[in-house]
């Protein structure tokens, strides 16, 4: 009996591997080779766009007729791949351009309010160490308090 229990189970096994393979699926067709993005701020032609995978920011921009004249394009990455379902918004150019702590003059942080040749010039060798990471790290600064922070927030970026 456990003899013939095996034999049919080993008889059922073969059966199985001879005839009831699967085909393989092509999945090719299924994998779309366009992306849909959404652009919107300022730009020419605000929407929805369909474009090829692997497209750029830049291509993008193209279709969308281009950046208005307020747009700010300084903070994004032209060359970045978008994917499926990416929004992109372009920011508007401030009346006010901020001022780069990794990168001002002496001149150009003074004109912060609270700031003078003193402290601009710590701020300085302060990067010139390392540079600032995020907007907080100007209060490692000598002379910069969460006080001074707060008024000069607004009008600082990396």
């Amino acid at each position: 009996m456990k003899y013939m229990l095996l034999w049919m189970c080993l008889f059922l096994f073969f059966l199985y591997s001879f005839y009831g393979r699967s085909t393989p699926i092509d999945l090719s067709n299924s994998i779309s080779s366009t992306i849909q993005v959404e652009i919107k701020g300022a730009i020419q032609q605000p929407g929805s766009y369909s474009l090829e995978r692997n497209s750029t920011l830049t291509m993008l921009l193209e279709l969308a007729g281009g950046p208005s004249e307020t747009a700010d394009l300084s903070s994004l990455s032209m060359n970045r791949t978008l994917a499926n379902h990416d929004m992109i918004v372009i920011p508007e150019k401030s009346e006010e351009q901020k001022i780069s702590i990794n990168s001002a003059s002496s001149e150009q942080l003074q004109s912060l309010p609270g700031i003078g040749p003193s402290i601009s010039q710590r701020i300085i060798e302060y990067r010139e160490q390392a540079t600032f990471q995020n907007l907080e790290d100007i209060m490692n600064v000598k002379g910069i308090g969460e006080k001074m922070f707060e008024k000069i927030k607004e009008r600082i970026c990396l």
